[in-house]
């Protein structure tokens, strides 16, 4: 097996309607909806299709909680 250009396989995903992706979405009863927040992330993952492991290339979360209590904390 040879190796394969990213841009190659990208596109022959692409042609072939392949998701690379993955969603979900949470709706909270009725009663909590007084704290709402919302929030996204993506990972980056690399996949061994012969030994099946996986390694976390890199995370990216974003969260929004509103306005905000304290500046200093927020920047970690």
């Amino acid at each position: 097996m040879g190796s394969v250009k990213w841009s190659t396989l990208i596109l022959q995903a692409q042609s072939q309607a392949v998701n690379l992706s993955a969603s979900s979405c949470y709706v909270p009863h009725f009663s909590s909806m007084r704290y709402l927040n919302y929030g996204a992330a993506v990972s980056e993952v690399e996949v061994n299709l012969l030994t099946r492991e996986t390694t976390i290339l890199q995370s990216d979360i974003l969260y929004d909680c509103g306005q905000s209590l304290n500046p200093a904390v927020d920047l970690g």
